[in-house]
């Protein structure tokens, strides 16, 4: 009775930290990490707005500019594993520091490149950068969040993200505009380190004996710290079940209309199409980043509501195949008509990001951070495969028309190209049918 007592009493006091700001100081370093995810979020989707400066200053095709932005997912994807394997075994707040510093300097060297080489090179380093963007908010709210928030921390994630996607529309392109994309970039790049100072001062690795033993007992853990097993076995651990392959080729077709469409083709396609100048664009492919910021918290709400993973992302992928499809093959649209798709769009894509929850549901607490690396080294291999898909498709049915030296392509010509975005979302969907249900009751 007296140890029945004690407990109670223990978890009354939990409680009463938890009803009296007990998680402040986790959202507080979770917080540090999103804002370096939301800065490396917009440093990814930036060169959208600055497509034609780009192939003006490179005198590149589409193609050859698909190649050039996606040295970023090349390193971004190639390093989420080693990453994540790091992640799972050393201190979070140095490589997060690390991270954003080489951002930075990754941004310095492409907005001074003059050749195609050193262009690439600075896209490769903040690629390798932003690697750890992501996986460090993962396993800091893995670290300071038990497992049942986890879902919220993932939505709020990236509902921070997409300010930086937001922030790389038309107030980027109004930057740009005004100071021409090279000044822009050098602005931008000192911001990071400002955010790497934050980090550092902010930042803390291990949560307080307390919160640790609930985080622990939340994962089915009733041990009183982390057991960490070797790089090689946590790799195996995720590696080995299918299940993680199943989640991760969700992702990333899933992910293709945010690599393929808003990272880079879709400010294009308005100036080329509707004839919108590069703020107006940027504004509209905003729109959809705004839907994906309101539907990644939104999405895991329904997924309680439902009880059940599997229809919740089923429908993410059904509504944003069906929405996407109207705007690439429906003839030219209002703008009020265009916005309000691409935001109910981003909405429905919103969902895709609760495999991360899937994949972390599906593995340990200490191979967090390595389930979440292999998750999204998967998902950006869509940007490594369809940025330059995409601008191979344009070329390919390129009608040989030019302005100021740059290649204009027609709606047919992006119409052709996007059918490969409307194809990936349709497989999204039939992945849905292999996943096993994993949500805990």
């Amino acid at each position: 009775m007296k140890s029945t007592a004690s407990s109670t009493g223990k978890n009354h006091q939990l409680q009463d930290k938890h009803s009296s700001g007990f998680f402040v100081k986790s959202w507080l370093i979770w917080g540090c990490a999103a804002l370096f995810y939301c800065y490396q979020f917009m440093l990814r989707v930036s060169p959208g707005v600055m497509a034609d400066d780009l192939m003006a200053s490179f005198q590149v095709d589409a193609c050859a500019l698909g190649a050039l932005t996606a040295f970023y997912y090349n390193t971004y994807a190639a390093l989420q594993i080693p990453v994540g394997t790091l992640m799972d075994h050393f201190k979070p707040r140095r490589m997060l520091t690390v991270a954003v510093i080489l951002c930075s300097l990754g941004t310095l060297v492409f907005s001074s490149a003059e050749t195609l080489t050193i262009a690439a090179f600075g896209r490769a380093m903040i690629g390798a950068g932003s690697a750890v963007a992501f996986l460090s908010c993962l396993k800091l709210g893995t670290l300071w969040f038990p497992s049942q928030k986890l879902p919220l921390v993932v939505g709020m994630t990236l509902l921070l993200g997409t300010t930086g996607a937001i922030s790389a529309g038309s107030p980027m392109a109004w930057l740009v505009q005004a100071t021409g994309w090279r000044y822009a970039l050098w602005l931008v790049a000192f911001v990071g380190f400002g955010i790497a100072l934050l980090g550092w001062i902010v930042v803390r690795d291990k949560a307080p004996a307390s919160l640790e033993e609930e985080i622990l007992s939340s994962h089915g853990d009733d041990k009183h710290t982390v057991v960490h097993e070797g790089v090689l076995t946590n790799i195996l651990e995720v590696i080995r079940k299918p299940q993680s392959w199943f989640i991760g080729l969700y992702g990333a077709f899933m992910y293709v209309p945010l690599s393929g469409f808003a990272d880079l083709w879709g400010p294009p396609f308005l100036m080329s199409v509707y004839q919108f100048d590069k703020a107006t664009a940027g504004a509209a492919v905003s729109a959809l980043y705004v839907g994906i910021g309101l539907g990644s918290p939104l999405f895991p709400l329904l997924c309680q509501r439902l009880e059940a993973y599997r229809p919740t992302v089923l429908i993410s992928a059904v509504g944003a195949m069906i929405i996407l499809s109207l705007v690439f093959y429906l003839p030219v649209l209002p703008f009020w008509l265009l916005v309000m798709l691409l935001f109910f769009a981003g909405l429905f894509l919103g969902g895709q990001f609760l495999a991360f929850s899937m994949t972390c549901a599906l593995n340990p607490l200490s191979a967090s951070a390595t389930a979440g690396g292999v998750h999204n080294m998967i998902c950006m291999l869509s940007g490594v495969i369809f940025q330059p898909l995409i601008g191979r498709l344009l070329d390919y049915s390129w009608q040989g028309s030019y302005v100021n030296g740059v290649r204009v392509y027609t709606h047919s010509d992006f119409t052709f190209a996007f059918s490969s975005i409307s194809i990936s979302l349709l497989l999204a969907c039939v992945m849905v049918s292999l996943i096993e249900e994993k949500y805990l009751r």
